[in-house]
């Protein structure tokens, strides 16, 4: 009965821990850099990035107008609510530095894929984490291939 009860506490401290390395982040801020000038910026509807629990670097996007826009409606899709999500999947981890508030920014490269049955788009995209206490604070992105305009977040936890 004992190996039950500590394979219990096992099974219960692993689901505890796995469950607090995925949040759900939602945008409060956005800016944009367009041509060296970064500018506020207001998409429709909320953005939402969700990270992973099994990969770090790993997310999840959704907004319909962000997602648009960043890839500058280059996929062409034949359902167009497939550009409602994206999934940031395969980080390569580029750099890690601690400013002097001690915020951590973790560099990564990966591929930004969209979809959805038969639609089927992806692309390459440097993202920028930044994070304090292991609270997410911000988020940094641009598409490798084209790095002229980039996209700055300030997140909240979603409660």
């Amino acid at each position: 009965m004992k190996n039950y009860y500590a394979l219990f506490l096992l099974l219960f401290f692993v689901s505890v821990s796995y469950a607090q390395q995925s949040q759900t982040l939602i945008v409060d801020k956005a800016w944009v850099n367009d041509s060296e000038e970064w500018s506020d910026f207001k998409y429709a509807g909320q953005i939402v990035f969700s990270t992973s629990a099994t990969e770090e670097g790993s997310l999840r996007i959704g907004n319909y107008d962000f997602l648009y826009d960043i890839c500058e409606g280059k996929a062409k899709f034949s359902n167009k609510a497939t550009y409602s999500a994206a999934e940031f999947s395969h980080p390569r981890k580029l750099t890690v530095t601690t400013d002097k508030q001690g915020v951590v920014n973790s560099t990564y490269e990966g591929t930004l894929i969209f979809q959805s049955d038969k639609d089927y788009y992806s692309v390459i995209a440097i993202v920028t984490i930044l994070e304090k206490n292991g609270n997410t604070l911000g988020l940094k992105m641009h598409l490798k291939e084209s790095s002229k305009k980039e996209f700055a977040f300030s997140l909240k936890p979603n409660s």
